[in-house]
């Protein structure tokens, strides 16, 4: 039976490096770009400002939950969740549907706020955004982050436009897409056992990162 693993836990700690980074950095890019970027420098100021009142203290339960409560909002859920289910998409029901996104996004909350306990005062590089598509409208902002013994990590940050809003997508860290990596694991649920099967091992999946996440706090 297969299960699903759990993508790199890298990428909320990369939006989580993004947003600190943003408070200090200004971007070469076209106005488009600069305007996905824009998006996530109204998300710096909130989240550091979570931050700076916790500065010294432990990372605590309420804190993630702040600190998601800022970032949730400026991540595009839905594309999200079309574009990992791919071709099964099609097949589900709207019940279905919304049911998968809400259990996708909460457990990628759960998953990884974890991943504040991560930054150590990592060195942040941005390297550039661009617009890679007019139809749709895609954005996206490239940056390395020096980890410990000169090892860089690549981190790409798709966006997508939506009703005059720039949202997250996609976030590709070291060369692995957040996206992919899910496709193949509930792809894999989805073909061979079935959509209702897929909900019910999510949900199971949602049930285990939210005891994971108590014991960890």
């Amino acid at each position: 039976m297969h299960k699903i693993q759990r993508a790199q836990p890298f990428w909320f700690l990369a939006v989580f490096l993004f947003s600190f980074l943003l408070g200090q950095t200004s971007f070469a890019a076209t106005s488009d770009a600069q305007a996905a970027a824009g998006v996530v420098q109204n998300m710096t100021h909130s989240v550091l400002q979570i931050l700076q009142k916790n500065e010294g203290k432990p990372v605590t339960p309420a804190l993630k939950k702040e600190v998601a409560a800022a970032i949730i909002p400026h991540i595009d859920f839905n594309t999200m969740s079309a574009y990992v289910m791919a071709s099964y998409w099609r097949q589900m029901d709207a019940a279905q549907k919304k049911e998968f996104t809400e259990l996708f996004q909460e457990l990628l909350v759960k998953t990884y706020s974890n991943a504040l306990n991560q930054y150590h005062g990592q060195e942040v590089r941005v390297e550039g955004s661009q617009q890679i598509s007019q139809n749709p409208p895609v954005a996206q902002v490239n940056m390395d982050i020096e980890q410990s013994q000169g090892k860089t990590i690549p981190v790409i940050y798709a966006l997508i436009e939506n009703q005059n809003q720039w949202k997250i997508y996609n976030i590709y860290v070291d060369g692995v897409s957040l996206v992919l990596n899910y496709r193949q694991a509930f792809g894999n649920i989805a073909g061979q056992r079935g959509i209702p099967a897929l909900l019910q091992e999510l949900k199971h999946k949602v049930a285990d990162a939210g005891s994971s996440n108590a014991h960890a706090s």
